[in-house]
């Protein structure tokens, strides 16, 4: 008895943990199974009873496969809820169009050809076309019944293999590779139907055997659909083989121009605003996570608290202060504007040396003090000075260890002391570097551009530049509720945080990223007009570029059409040609009168060309570019140029406005074609020269004090 008892406790056992696991697999698959939870609950109530009455219990490999089994029973439920929820999402949105569309063709084409045939066929005694042995009726049910169901049939495959499989599905791109997936798309639209319609003909309306004369040849109740309804040669006439060929080739035609259009189009547009375009969404991505920190902030009214950062206050100020005098260097606050930055010189130092212990050495850099009683210059910091040639020689005589010190520093002021130099760019490849992956990426990032919620949703709305500014002070506000009380500024140590790493180590690369971007003073402190003036340069950046983009892509489009007008000119002759049909004949009768033309506006199209030309191809410049011209063979003026903002760009004409007296001028591409173009905004090295009087008591070192500040400002 004990032992029947014993048994049926751990019968009682294993069918309660049963019946738990398999309520969390119901929870986890999220799948409604009430049936089979029944069912494993009436067999674990089994098992109970045999227990009970004194039956031997499952072994430990029956309940295994058990568990397998009902493992496999969830996979199966699975996938067909995976089923599922591709038909809800990718056919069922469809089938209301293609029920509207098969409706409208039978009850306005079929039934009503249908009828007709009828008539023709039982009242008017079937009469033939001319002297062919084709009956009217035959040639209604071709035309407006079989041809129609045909036509349905590659509607539905158009949905079918563009809308749901290209467009939806990442498995049809994986299997037949990206640029065959985007010529399936690049066909939707009538392409597609010109290609398959004929296609369908060939499988089920072409040849001469009875099917494609009758569909309905092997019943003897309705004559009109079998042999009795004489059919002809129309399913063999050559003629109509012609026609099938001849739409196949323009449908295939069609889709390869438009293929290579996209691509080639969208690689001179990634090529041309890609680098732009992944500078501007870095500076959109840190200023989202400004807003974040902010948002953050203003949660928890703290800096640094609980999983927010790996820093704490007694263990990482060393951090901060390093921080601080990260953002005290000249050399980063003040070299590039959140604008454009500019490029670097190939040659110049990318780390500073360390100091060396003797601090009056002439090499070792310090801190720049301007002070009344300073009769010498202190070193820039970040910048080596340009020392005498008595403080070198006196460098030159110290010990060997000494100089092994300095040997970094010494190469980093030769290099410093270099006229500055610039590596060439190397131009690798073409437009055929830029993949269709890449494509899509950019196309992504600029919708990004687009949306109201631009920088981040913490940031909030920022659609228009007065809900950017807006926003832009809000962050500010829950910024500033980490500094001190009583602080006017907000401390730029507050964004240490963002410029850690997984390890809790400063990533000097992000902290000059978000410097250049904010440009905080020289004490570490950043107001909130600077703030907001900062995030206002980014918007405007980002609306210059995205009307570059939308600029471009109206040229691309008229660039297109003139493409589309050469290229369906000569489709259309071919496509005649292969039908039968020549045109060459009346071609040449006006063929004089074109050639009149050509000579008469032949100054006109030369200047015109010349214009597509140079907007299409040489892009000497963008919209909000600052632009100037002049004639190639004259000299342009040491003090720089009277400059134009460009406003607007089309295939034809160029809109600018003058940067003095804001008057706007339209300028034809053609005469502009032949001059020389300057792009302040594609010159971040432009030279200038300014001439600063000094009085003569000004001590000289301080002047090279001075030269040395105003050099590194403008570089």
């Amino acid at each position: 008895t004990s032992d029947k008892a014993k048994k049926a406790e751990d019968a009682h056992d294993t069918a309660t943990l049963a019946d738990r696991l398999r309520s969390l697999q119901l929870k986890r698959s999220n799948f409604s199974g009430r049936l089979s939870f029944q069912s494993s609950n009436a067999s674990a109530a089994s098992s109970v009873a045999a227990g009970a009455l004194g039956a031997e219990p499952k072994s430990n490999t029956d309940k295994l496969l058990d568990a397998l089994s009902r493992a496999d029973q969830t996979k199966n439920q699975q996938w067909l809820r995976q089923l599922r929820l591709e038909y809800d999402h990718l056919i069922a949105p469809k089938i209301p169009t293609l029920e509207k569309s098969i409706s409208h063709t039978l009850f306005f084409i079929i039934f009503p050809c249908l009828a007709v045939s009828a008539i023709l066929f039982y009242l008017v005694d079937n009469p033939m076309i001319g002297d062919s042995n084709t009956s009217w009726s035959w040639l209604v049910l071709f035309l407006g019944v079989r041809q129609m169901v045909i036509f349905e049939f590659t509607r539905v495959g158009e949905i079918f293999w563009i809308e749901i499989m290209a467009l939806r599905s990442s498995f049809f791109n994986m299997v037949v590779g990206p640029y065959v997936a985007l010529a399936v798309i690049q066909s939707r639209g009538w392409p597609y139907i010109c290609i398959f319609w004929p296609v369908l003909n060939f499988c089920f309306l072409y040849g001469n055997h009875k099917f494609p004369k009758h569909w309905l040849f092997w019943q003897n109740k309705l004559d009109i659909f079998n042999e009795s309804n004489p059919a002809g040669d129309i399913t063999t006439d050559e003629f109509y083989l012609r026609l099938l060929l001849s739409l196949i080739f323009v449908g295939v035609a069609v889709s390869l121009k438009r293929l290579w259009i996209a691509l080639y189009l969208g690689k001179r547009t990634v090529n041309h605003f890609g680098v732009e375009l992944e500078k501007l969404m870095a500076k959109m991505i840190l200023i989202g996570e400004v807003a974040n920190l902010a948002k953050s902030i203003e949660n928890r009214n703290a800096l640094i608290e609980g999983p927010l950062s790996p820093l704490n206050h007694e263990i990482d100020d060393e951090k901060l202060v390093r921080f601080r005098e990260f953002v005290q260097n000249d050399g980063i606050s003040d070299v590039d504007s959140p604008g454009r930055p500019g490029r670097k010189s190939a040659m110049a130092p990318t780390t500073h040396p360390p100091p060396p212990p003797d601090s009056s050495s002439p090499l070792s850099p310090s801190p720049v003090q301007l002070d009344a009683t300073d009769e010498g210059p202190r070193n820039s910091p970040g910048h080596l000075p340009r020392s005498s040639p008595d403080q070198s020689a006196q460098g030159s005589t110290g010990s060997k260890q000494k100089k092994d010190y300095f040997s970094s520093a010494t190469n980093a002021k030769l290099i410093y002391l270099l006229s500055e130099w610039e590596e060439p760019e190397i131009v690798k490849g073409n437009n055929s570097n830029v993949s269709v992956h890449d494509l899509v990426q950019f196309r992504k990032a600029v919708s990004y551009m687009d949306d109201k919620y631009r920088f981040s949703h913490a940031f909030g709305p920022a659609k228009t530049r007065v809900l950017c500014v807006e926003s832009a002070q809000k962050v500010y506000d829950r910024l500033m509720l980490s500094a001190e009380q009583d602080s006017p500024t907000l401390p730029f140590s507050v964004f240490a945080v963002l410029a850690m790493d997984a390890n809790g180590e400063l990533v000097e690369s992000k902290m000059k990223s978000l410097i250049r971007l904010l440009r905080p003073d020289r004490n570490g402190s950043l107001m909130k007009l600077d703030f907001v003036k900062s995030i206002d340069a980014v918007y405007k950046q980002l609306r210059l570029l995205r009307a570059s983009i939308a600029n471009s892509a109206q040229i691309d489009l008229a660039f297109e059409r003139i493409v589309n007008f050469l290229f369906y000119f000569f489709v259309v002759v071919i496509a005649l040609a292969i039908v039968g049909i020549n045109i060459w004949t009346p071609f040449l009768s006006i063929n004089a009168f074109v050639l009149t033309f050509s000579i008469l506006y032949k100054d006109a199209a030369s200047k015109y060309f010349e214009g597509l030309l140079l907007i299409f191809n040489r892009r000497p410049y963008d919209i909000g570019d600052r632009i100037a011209t002049s004639a190639p063979m004259k000299d342009t003026s040491g003090d720089g140029s009277s400059t134009w903002f460009v406003d607007k760009v089309t295939l034809f004409t160029t809109t600018v406005r003058f940067a003095t007296t804001n008057e706007v001028a339209t300028y034809s591409n053609g005469s502009l074609a032949p001059l020389r173009i300057i792009n302040a905004n594609r010159s971040p090295k432009a030279i200038l020269y300014l001439v600063i009087k000094f009085g003569l008591e000004t001590p000289f070192q301080r002047i090279k004090v001075f030269r040395t500040a105003v050099e590194n400002f403008i570089n």
